[in-house]
């Protein structure tokens, strides 16, 4: 397979795949603690276009290749355990999903299938490990600060 065409796999197909997981993974979380909106937004620049079924609204972006973001909102504030079911779903969703496409490598193997196999389990673990760099926080980080500000004052 000609590495270029990997490389735009990876980039135009497996990031926007691997991101719509994770924030879809977080989706659930906010859905499972009964959010009243949540907005599931891919990608940065301009809105190519929004879909909406009752309280759940997907946006997509120009530049979907790049990130993406889950808002969730709910007249009753968030206990803080329901904050940490919300911020771990992300991860769990990118594990699952690397076990599916592992399973499905083991029968078709393909680079395709391979790459979203190694992106989804790269995202699950760089999520829940706890970082942060210039701003930008680990969905691990979250967890943990949400637990030392409860338990450590």
């Amino acid at each position: 397979m000609d590495v270029y065409n990997l490389l735009l796999f990876l980039v135009l197909v497996v990031a926007p795949i691997g991101t719509l997981i994770h924030e879809g993974g977080h989706a659930i979380g906010a859905l499972l603690v009964r959010a009243d909106h949540i907005n599931l937004s891919i990608g940065l620049g301009k809105k190519i276009g929004t879909i909406s079924f009752r309280n759940f609204q997907i946006t997509v972006h120009m530049l979907f290749f790049l990130g993406g973001f889950v808002q969730s909102y709910r007249n009753a504030s968030y206990r803080i355990i329901e904050v940490v079911c919300i911020t771990l779903f992300g991860p769990i969703n990118n594990g699952l999903f690397a076990i599916l496409f592992y399973l499905l490598d083991g029968i078709y193997y393909n680079q395709y299938i391979h790459l979203l196999f190694l992106f989804n389990l790269w995202l699950a673990l760089m999520n829940i490990i706890p970082y942060k760099i210039k701003g930008k926080q680990s969905d691990g980080y979250t967890i943990l600060r949400i637990l030392l500000d409860k338990y450590i004052k």
